[in-house]
């Protein structure tokens, strides 16, 4: 053999950038894939310039790892002293598992030095105050803006004063313990009762109720018109008054809603809602706040009324833990099937049931089969005619083929195929 064919290492030590990010892209995005990418960014200097910044783009912060995530983003207090030029590469800072490890001046700090390239903040429970609202009103880039965790009650005034510098952010979730309403001066002039001019998704929740529900109806003209989702949850003071008159102002835009956790809202108050909403295509919604009225649908309603059909497309039912329920008027599989069988709801794609609404139980799951039939049976009608959403697939996509074949060997039938599942409560 040659010397210098014995020389030659056994192993390539190069490999071109673009198969490093193609082996990049097969890493799922999730905490599960950060131990891998450390230890891919440690094998040389050119792997460390390829995955570093994944690495960084959405750290999972918890115990440890969030002490020496903030030694490593913030090794000085005072920025102009030492700064981290891995700081730059968070878009995602995540603090949601952060209770006891951090302090308010570091979530300050954090959002200091991330400012630059910050997309999406979740705030941690217990240290988060005043002392960051300067450091967050300068985070340019921020779409999501998630203070659902807060426990320290916050003033919606200076809520509104950070919300007037972020002209990107598009989903917001305020705190579920918030400051009162009383010294917030809301009111349908308020100069600072302005929402971003791209918000899409915003969530309620706390004490927002009385003065401020109606100061939120009352300037429903200063929502942008990119406004189309709505989550009401863990508001302890909220009436079903207060939730149908602010649907009322809003029900030209709003095609996602969420209701659950909502004490004050009594069996049946929501029976109407896809009538108040007459865009919603997801409907999230407890079992707690509907009986067996539900969609108030007309008893001469039948099957060759299908055009009529409710948008409604993808639509989960939860448990609020309520006990002002009355049993002989819950919502059951055979008020479900009904509507489907029906076609009240002729354009159900997806149907989520928690497992502690107890359609799960023995004597029910007859029931919840037949449920699923009728909605495979409803999307196959949908898909053989072209209705709805199959109206560009149906002969375009699908020439020579049956439903089943369409549905079980082709991507695109997998996808848009009816689904329904029975999930485990979180």
């Amino acid at each position: 053999m040659p010397e210098t064919a014995r020389n030659e290492p056994r192993f390539a030590t190069y490999l071109p950038n673009e198969l490093l990010l193609d082996i990049l892209s097969y890493f799922p995005e999730c905490r599960l894939s950060q131990g891998t990418l450390a230890n891919f960014v440690l094998v040389c200097r050119q792997w460390y310039d390829a995955g570093i910044g994944r690495l960084y783009q959405a750290p999972y912060l918890v115990g440890k790892k969030y002490d020496m995530f903030v030694r490593t983003v913030c090794p000085s207090v005072i920025l102009h002293v030492r700064k981290s030029e891995l700081a730059g590469l968070v878009k995602v800072l995540n603090l949601s598992h952060i209770v006891h490890q951090g302090n308010k001046s570091t979530t300050a700090r954090l959002l200091g030095r991330t400012k630059p390239s910050l997309e999406i903040f979740v705030a941690p429970q217990a240290s988060f105050a005043v002392n960051c609202w300067a450091s967050l009103s300068k985070c340019s880039r921020l779409r999501t803006l998630d203070l659902s965790l807060v426990s320290e009650s916050i003033s919606y005034q200076s809520l509104h004063q950070t919300m007037r510098q972020l002209s990107s952010l598009e989903n917001i979730y305020l705190p579920r313990c918030n400051s009162s309403s009383d010294d917030s001066g809301l009111g349908p002039h308020d100069p600072y009762l302005s929402w971003p001019p791209n918000l899409k998704e915003l969530g309620l929740a706390g004490n927002v109720h009385g003065r401020l529900i109606w100061g939120l109806r009352d300037a429903s003209t200063s929502f942008p018109p990119t406004l189309h989702s709505l989550r009401v949850e863990h508001a302890p003071r909220l009436s079903v008054e207060s939730i149908t008159s602010l649907f009322e102002k809003l029900e030209n835009l709003l095609t996602n809603v969420v209701i659950r956790d909502l004490p004050l809202l009594r069996h049946g108050e929501m029976n109407d809602v896809l009538n108040v909403l007459p865009n919603l295509t997801s409907l999230t919604i407890a079992t707690d706040y509907i009986d067996l009225a539900f969609g108030l649908m007309e008893e001469s309603y039948t099957e060759a009324d299908w055009a009529q059909s409710k948008p409604l497309q993808k639509l989960y039912l939860v448990s609020s833990v309520s006990y002002d329920v009355d049993p002989n008027l819950a919502f059951q599989p055979t008020d479900m099937f009904d509507l489907i069988d029906r076609r009240f709801l002729g354009r159900l794609r997806e149907l989520r049931i928690q497992k502690s609404i107890g359609w799960g139980e023995v004597e029910d799951g007859a029931q919840v089969d037949a449920v699923e039939l009728a909605l495979r049976d409803l999307d196959r009608e949908n898909w053989y005619f072209g209705r709805w959403h199959y109206a560009d697939v149906r002969g375009k996509w699908s020439r020579g083929m049956t439903y089943d074949k369409w549905r079980a060997g082709t991507r695109q039938g997998r996808e848009m195929g009816s689904k329904m599942y029975v999930e485990t409560d979180r």
